[in-house]
């Protein structure tokens, strides 16, 4: 049927049927061009597509390439490298930085890691195989994870445990070519797994730590060393601490033995000061006078040298102190002068004191430290001085502290062993210079200073040196006992005299003490111990004072004062001054607890008795007390 519709609507003419297949014809050739045209336009498009992919390929590629050198350089200058070893295939890839760390030529083929293992140190060989075959190649005979129990984990959510391990190794190689000693490496490795937690690949990393091994030994050197030394330091610390108390013990023992020969020493130089203060003068020839006051004045110099030794214990013990009180300074340094000038004229020397107008009179001041201080510098300033003469001046300075100078024409003191004259026991024995003393005047100097808080030195002077100290001086007005004095005896207000009980053991101090007494005008009665002095005051007896001796037979001096401060009544505060060859604060702590009210050391000077008499007692002091 439509085969005879198509017939029927064909035409019959041959001109017709022409026109139809022209037409036909035109239509087949407009589609022929059409498709044409889009299969250029689709070619171009392609060419267009296909430079734009070549040249992002190329780009990638370049960047690739960059990236990939970056990487390699990042590692070499970290000193980092990377290896990866596929199990699947057997196959081991290495990053040029790892080839060079363990000695292999960039780009050498490796196939297998025992070549690796060569490059080691021989020691460390062994070691890193036990360490692959007993961690890597065992983790590699397991086909699972350990997790599961020995079934696969079937892709379990989350990164598996095997996978997020880390083994770890340091070994050593030989160093690069020309470098010295050895590479420390670090290696460290890592599973790859798949979905099943069975190992698919090794990722290796190798890292340089040769600095760090290095800093870490030089470190562990450094600590070993500073232990060692802190040990060294707590050695040497205990056997200071050993020496220290060695020579604590020592210095006691010295202190003992001090104390010892002072009360030693003291005992006779009391009898021969003491005998000679009572001799009466007024029976005597000028010659004999004279013959007297060479011996008191050899007796005196020997008090002042006992005295410095003493005060030199109490210094090394850090118990020097000063007693500070109304000072004359003018008679303080008159009497110095004074006091050597026998020693000048035996000489043939003036000795002379110039003191400043503005010089204070009256001053604040350890009036004994302070003649200590002129007595030893006027008698080095005379020993070393053979012709011409030593002055004594004085000035006050504009900050107020007074300079006291001692000036000779003597030999002079080299400036090179000056820091010699204030050591201890130091004698320079210069040319020129007379031998003799023990070396202690200036050591008791500077420590006597130092505890004034003034200075000391020593300059050149025209014709021989110059020695100084300058120390804070406390103006104070004239004291009143001075400006008024009252009496020149031991009188109490009532006109009494009083009456003095002595307890001394020694025979030569009965006299010398009882001599003294009777000079200032008192009465005494003399016992020869502690237990004799406790039974005359308890028998009736009235007394106004007790000189009680402290080392004695039978019964002591402490002992005794605690007996009578138990007594009743009134004759528990019966006055009471220690008698004593001990000088030193704690040497006199037993006789001042048990109840002594002052003390005056031996040997005895009679000013110094009559003061603390009076002082007892309430006696008003004079100033001028004769001999």
């Amino acid at each position: 049927m439509p085969h005879e519709v198509a017939a029927a609507i064909e035409p019959v003419d041959p001109a017709a049927q022409i026109a139809l297949l022209e037409r036909r014809l035109a239509r087949a050739e407009a589609a022929r061009a059409a498709a044409e045209h889009l299969l250029e336009q689709k070619s171009r498009i392609l060419a267009a597509a296909n430079t734009e992919l070549t040249a992002r390929q190329d780009k990638l590629s370049t960047s690739l390439e960059r990236r990939t050198r970056q990487l390699l350089d990042a590692q070499r200058v970290a000193g980092f490298g990377t290896m990866l070893w596929d199990i699947k295939h057997q196959q081991l890839e290495l990053s040029p930085q790892v080839q060079v760390m363990i000695g292999l030529e960039p780009g050498s083929a490796v196939k297998t890691y025992r070549s690796l293992v060569r490059g080691l140190l021989r020691e460390d060989r062994r070691r890193l195989l036990d360490w692959m075959h007993g961690e890597l190649l065992a983790r590699l005979e397991r086909d699972h994870c350990i997790k599961y129990d020995g079934q696969p984990c079937q892709g379990s959510p989350g990164p598996c445990e095997e996978a997020l391990r880390e083994y770890r190794i340091e070994v050593r190689c030989p160093a690069e070519k020309g470098g010295e000693g050895v590479r420390s490496l670090r290696i460290m490795a890592q599973f790859q797994v798949d979905s099943q937690c069975r190992p698919a690949m090794i990722f290796v990393t190798v890292q340089d730590i040769t600095r760090q091994v290095r800093a870490d030994n030089e470190a562990a050197a450094l600590r070993a060393r500073e232990l060692q030394r802190l040990a060294d330091l707590e050695r040497l610390n205990k056997e200071l601490l050993l020496a220290r108390e060695q020579a604590d013990l020592a210095n006691d023992a010295k202190s003992r033995f001090l104390a010892m020969m002072s009360h030693d020493i003291r005992t006779p130089l009391n009898g021969v000061i003491g005998m000679l203060s009572l001799f009466d003068e007024s029976t005597l020839t000028a010659g004999q006078r004279r013959t007297l006051a060479l011996v008191r004045s050899s007796g005196d110099q020997l008090r002042v040298l006992l005295n410095d030794i003493i005060d030199l214990a109490r210094a090394e013990a850090g118990k020097l102190a000063l007693t500070p009180g109304p000072t004359n300074l003018v008679d303080v340094l008159t009497d110095g002068a004074d006091f050597w000038r026998h020693l000048a004229d035996d000489k043939s020397l003036s000795l002379d004191i110039v003191l400043a107008p503005d010089t204070p009179t009256w001053v604040e001041a350890d009036s004994v430290r302070l003649r200590q201080l002129i007595d030893n510098m006027l008698s080095n300033a005379i020993k070393y001085t053979s012709e011409g003469g030593v002055l004594l001046k004085t000035r006050v300075l504009p900050s107020g502290w007074l300079r006291t100078e001692v000036i000779d024409t003597g030999i002079g003191i080299p400036a090179h062993r000056r820091t010699e004259l204030f050591s201890e026991f130091s004698q320079l024995n210069l040319l020129g210079s007379e031998p003799g003393g023990a070396g202690l005047g200036l050591a008791i100097c500077q420590r006597i200073i130092e505890v004034m808080g003034g200075r000391l030195g020593v300059d050149d002077a025209a014709r021989g040196s110059c020695f100084w100290f300058e120390i804070p001086v406390v103006r104070i007005p004239v004291p009143k006992r001075v400006a008024n004095p009252v009496v020149r005896s031991l009188r109490g207000a009532d006109g009494r005299v009083p009456r003095v009980l002595v307890a001394e053991d020694l025979a030569t101090n009965r006299i010398v003490v009882e001599g003294c007494l009777r000079k200032l005008r008192c009465e005494v009665h003399v016992v020869e111990d502690g237990q004799q002095a406790l039974d005359a005051v308890g028998s009736g007896e009235a007394y106004d004072l007790v000189l009680m001796d402290m080392a004695m037979p039978v019964m002591d001096g402490p002992e005794a004062t605690r007996r009578i401060r138990a007594l009743p009544g009134e004759l528990a505060q019966l006055p009471i001054i220690a008698l004593t060859a001990f000088t030193r604060p704690e040497e006199l702590e037993p006789m001042m607890a048990a109840g002594a009210n002052d003390s005056v050391a031996k040997p005895i000077v009679i000013d110094d008795l009559y003061r603390a008499i009076s002082r007892v007692l309430g006696i008003p002091v004079e100033d001028d007390v004769a001999h």
